[in-house]
């Protein structure tokens, strides 16, 4: 969607709530650009086009209510220039009303630069096969043989189960098989688990942030992220005061 009614897309924004990956239909919502105010058009439920804004790299700050508030640089040179789409995915607030009761996961790490995390008791589904050339992935689905990969990131557990490749998903190809973004980098063993990533916060300081739903699925993660150039791997539970190592 290169242009939209005869006018240049300059950027397409498409809200989630981090915890449930489901689109956010929250109409409170406040953009701003550089620090000043912008209105992008809305279309789907979460998602919103810039039209005729040009394409300079530049500070966006989202505020919707109920969540977080968000900060990004957009740089378009990481952008696929076709289409510059951003995925932004917005934490729930502490005293948030909808969706139920919050738990947290803070603290401070020197250079920490990315945090994320899947819940360990959640599969989504098992890897059975991975083809390289076409970098489809078949799956074993549930008890129904149902596969639903409705979202982009997920994370495929390791046989020690204390780390994970993050993989992409690109296209849903079939129910039991999908399309990789790239193909995969490490070893897996068939029927590994395959869970949803959710996204957190790191400020310049090294304040840290995840939260998750307290929905009874389950409160231990493996927490994935990034200090300097070195990516760690810590098992949390929420319910604890743990931090970061």
């Amino acid at each position: 969607m290169p242009s939209v009614f005869g006018s240049k897309l300059d950027l397409l924004i498409r809200l989630f709530d981090t915890t449930t990956g489901a689109d956010i239909d929250e109409r409170n919502i406040v953009f701003k650009r550089d620090g000043m105010p912008v209105k992008p058009e809305p279309r789907d439920t979460g998602t919103y086009i810039f039209i005729n804004t040009g394409r300079e790299d530049f500070l966006m700050r989202i505020e919707v209510f109920g969540y977080e508030v968000y900060e990004t640089r957009v740089c378009y040179e990481e952008l696929d220039e076709g289409l510059p789409e951003c995925d932004v995915f917005l934490m729930p607030s502490e005293n948030t009303l909808r969706g139920g009761k919050v738990l947290s996961f803070s603290g401070t790490l020197p250079f920490l630069k990315r945090i994320e995390a899947v819940n360990l008791s959640r599969p989504v589904c098992q890897i059975n096969q991975f083809d390289v050339k076409s970098r489809n992935m078949t799956l074993f689905g549930n008890a129904s043989g149902r596969v639903e990969l409705y979202d982009k990131y997920y994370g495929l557990l390791h046989d020690d189960k204390k780390s994970y490749e993050k993989i992409e998903v690109e296209k849903t190809v079939s129910p039991l098989s999908v399309r990789l973004k790239e193909a995969l980098q490490e070893e897996f063993t068939s029927n590994s688990p395959i869970m949803r990533v959710i996204f957190g916060s790191v400020s310049d300081a090294g304040e840290y942030l995840l939260r998750i739903r307290d929905d009874g699925g389950g409160t231990r993660y493996l927490v994935r992220y990034e200090v300097k150039d070195e990516v760690r791997f810590q098992e949390v539970d929420f319910l604890s005061q743990e931090a970061l190592k």
